[in-house]
């Protein structure tokens, strides 16, 4: 609509411009449009026409500021979109890791079962060793011997 508003103020200024006098429709009743009034309308048009100019103005900023916006949002929609798809790759990455540490406990607990095991078997050779006692060297040559196997 503003367009068409300016367009029509051209022509109309140029019009006003090429002749001084303006005359109305032949055989109407209206009188001729004097220089005095013409300046008076030239001086309105313009005004009009400034202000269209201003609101044209205001318009291009506001589309500006909105298309600034949009950049904006679409900025933080591919933001997040990387961020959904980084979310995705960690819960593998969690998923795995959780069947690491299952995995490790596991191990983890089998070699607790063997450390009591080789624990109560030390313990055990002790008492052995200290019952049998015939003298010092042989209970500890006796003592190393029995644990070589266990420790390999």
């Amino acid at each position: 609509m503003t367009k068409p508003y300016v367009l029509c103020l051209f022509f109309l200024r140029r019009r006003t411009r090429e002749t001084s006098q303006t005359m109305i429709r032949t055989g109407s009743t209206q009188k001729l449009i004097e220089p005095d009034e013409t300046e008076q309308l030239v001086k309105d048009m313009k005004r009009l026409l400034a202000k269209a100019e201003q609101q044209i103005r205001r318009l291009q900023e506001k589309i500006a500021d909105q298309k600034q916006q949009i950049r904006v949002s679409q900025a933080q929609a591919k933001h997040e979109e990387n961020l959904a798809a980084e979310r995705e790759d960690l819960k593998f990455e969690i998923a795995d890791l959780k069947g690491e540490i299952r995995e490790l406990i596991r191990a983890n607990r089998e070699q607790v079962e063997k450390l009591e095991a080789l624990l109560a078997e030390n313990a055990r050779l002790k008492a052995d060793a200290k019952v049998r006692r015939p003298n010092g060297m042989t209970a500890g040559a006796d003592l190393r011997r029995l644990l070589q196997p266990l420790l390999s």
